[in-house]
């Protein structure tokens, strides 16, 4: 993208959220599928809790996207972000159903393998 966002209040790509306010949140919605709205919702939870988010100015940190295929668009996605605010306290960490089948240590992170239950 040339280090040009294609819309003023983007959030996505490489972000930083401590545990604490992740939960604070409620984490990611569990209602997306396809390409497109997660990280717009997850940005409406983060100020609508009363977090800032800030962007560093490109001379201090610059990221280059892995070049990859888009996912079909969720054609609900507009919709959803529209009703997301009355999902905020129902829809995420609290009521995401899974179970841990692996849990690897590694040196730099911690890979943590799961199968999404049907809720």
């Amino acid at each position: 993208m040339n280090y040009r966002l294609p819309y003023k209040n983007i959030f996505g790509g490489a972000c930083a959220i401590s545990v604490e306010q992740f939960r604070q949140v409620n984490g990611f919605s569990n209602k997306f599928w396809g390409w497109g709205g997660e990280d717009d919702d997850m940005a409406n939870r983060i100020k609508y809790h009363g977090l800032s988010i800030s962007r560093n100015p490109a001379n201090i940190s610059r990221y280059t996207m892995i070049t990859h295929e888009k996912d079909k668009p969720n054609p609900l996605r507009f919709e959803m972000l529209r009703s997301g605010r009355s999902r905020y306290a129902s829809d995420g960490l609290n009521s995401l159903k899974y179970r841990v089948l692996d849990v690897q240590l590694r040196r730099m992170y911690t890979w943590i393998y799961v199968e999404i239950l049907n809720t």
